[in-house]
């Protein structure tokens, strides 16, 4: 090889040599202070891609996980509000059913009041940063009283309907004494085409009741007027209860092939929450919420006014009551007596009116008592409740039999709203759990793709110092040699 002072080949391999050692030391450098093998798109795109779309849906499951812990809280604030109003009414059903005489009402009265004032406390008062599942109305501190969140990345939302769980919504107003129920004698006649019994609140009156004229009647927040109408089904084509349904809201309802309830227009808009109820928002500014009661009849919930924050003032409750799975005899085992047939409609009408709210029981005789919810017992009221048959002529009726009847129906009430609330709080908890562990997988596959081996980097490290050195000592060596060139020339 010839000696030139213009192209010095070893110093130039040298030198490459030296700046790719470098270049690897300062990658396995990166590598030790940083712990990974892949930090920029440069290193490994593909890897960095993938790692970057993880560590994104990571990102959206830490907000999952706080949503769903915020949805717990408020779970559990409504579910400390249950106790406290259980405890009342246990309390309460205790003072009443063991009344004894030397008691007398006005005493009883008082414990009433101060009962529901403990009840309005504890519902109201059950609200975790502006969120109340069981005051049923917005204000005094309550901007929401339904619970959504997302339940993963994808955006599924978890939706919990808010109840009224106050006095009034637990029909308690007004619980006195001298509270009137209604007794409705069913008696041997069977139900026969297309009936209803309708009940409303005070001073509501059934809808299309001749007589009445306060069919546009509205209460408040805390009280709204409710028209309750249980349509006999006994076909199981749901026909009655859609028409009563499109008459209340001013929409048109149908079911679908797939036994989906759509309406017509087009500008109908519809959610589902996480308990199955959809909620459809109409174009007349009514809402109708569809849902299905404890023995899987479809109920309606009409609200048909609202005040300025969109609270309900006056609804319509319209539960079809399936009596078409009724089994039994149609024939009486003695004269006059229902036949078991009748008997089996009547518990299915008598559980619809229950899972309502309302406190009912039925005799050997077949006569139905109910009370509850603000019932209204006025001679109108009785009129409109008469549509089952022309035998089943509602009469009023008190006595502390019925004012222990309510209280029984709101702890019931009560005690199915808590079963709905601790089944979501459930259901929260495991979303919790699906979502740590989702993420708890998904950084350790970003680690696997992206993390470096520190004991073979250091390894390396070690290796790499000592070729930089040998390197450095090499380019010294060749940018030495063009000196020897000088001796060439000495004289």
């Amino acid at each position: 090889m010839s000696l030139s002072i213009n192209t010095n080949t070893a110093a130039m391999a040298a030198l490459q040599s030296l700046n790719q050692t470098t270049a690897d030391l300062t990658k396995t450098e990166n590598a030790v202070s940083t712990g990974k093998s892949v930090n920029t798109a440069s290193d490994n795109p593909a890897m960095y891609s993938i790692a970057q779309n993880m560590t994104a849906q990571i990102s959206t499951l830490s907000g999952v996980s706080t949503g769903l812990q915020f949805s717990a809280q408020v779970l559990n604030t409504a579910t400390q509000g249950l106790s406290s109003i259980s405890a009342s009414l246990q309390s309460l059903a205790t003072t009443i059913g063991t009344n004894t005489t030397g008691v007398d009402n006005s005493t009883l009265n008082d414990a009433i009041t101060k009962t529901l004032s403990a009840i309005d406390s504890a519902a109201t008062g059950a609200k975790f940063q502006g969120v109340n599942l069981l005051s049923g109305q917005t204000g005094n501190g309550t901007t929401y009283t339904t619970l959504s969140t997302a339940m993963d990345s994808q955006g599924t939302m978890f939706t919990q309907n808010g109840f009224n769980v106050t006095s009034a919504g637990l029909g308690l107003k007004n619980l006195s004494m001298d509270t009137t129920g209604m007794d409705i004698a069913l008696g041997s006649t069977n139900y026969t085409g297309s009936q209803s019994l309708k009940l409303s609140s005070v001073p509501a009156i059934a809808a299309g009741t001749s007589g009445t004229t306060t069919t546009d009647a509205m209460g408040t927040a805390t009280d709204p007027l409710v028209s309750y109408n249980f349509v006999m089904d006994e076909d199981g084509k749901k026909t009655d209860a859609l028409s009563a349904l499109n008459t209340a809201s001013g929409g048109t309802f149908s079911y679908d092939a797939s036994g989906k309830l759509t309406e017509a227009a087009s500008t109908t808009t519809s959610t589902t929450a996480s308990d199955g109820s959809v909620t459809f928002s109409l174009a007349n500014g009514k809402s109708v919420v569809a849902s299905k009661d404890g023995n899987g009849n479809a109920v309606y919930t009409v609200t048909t006014g609202t005040d300025s924050n969109g609270n309900a003032t006056a609804k319509t409750v319209i539960s079809d009551v399936d009596l078409s799975g009724a089994t039994g005899s149609d024939t009486a085992t003695t004269t006059g007596s229902a036949s078991q047939k009748m008997v089996n409609k009547t518990n299915l009408l008598t559980q619809a009116m229950q899972y309502q709210g309302f406190a009912v029981s039925r005799d050997s005789d077949n006569h139905l008592t109910v009370a509850g919810n603000n019932l209204d017992t006025s001679s109108d009221a009785l009129t409109a409740a008469n549509g089952l048959n022309s035998a089943a002529t509602p009469t009023a009726v008190t006595g502390a039999a019925v004012v222990s009847t309510v209280v029984q129906a709101a702890i019931s009430s009560v005690t199915r709203t808590a079963s709905t609330i601790g089944y979501s709080s459930s259901t929260i908890s495991n979303l919790l759990t699906t979502t740590s562990s989702l993420s708890d997988a998904l950084t350790t596959g970003v680690g696997a793709l992206t993390d470096a081996d520190l004991a073979a980097e250091s390894a390396k490290l070690t290796s790499l110092q000592t070729k930089q050195q040998l390197a450095v000592q090499s380019l010294s060596i060749a940018n030495s040699q063009s000196s020897t060139l000088l001796s060439l020339f000495r004289g």
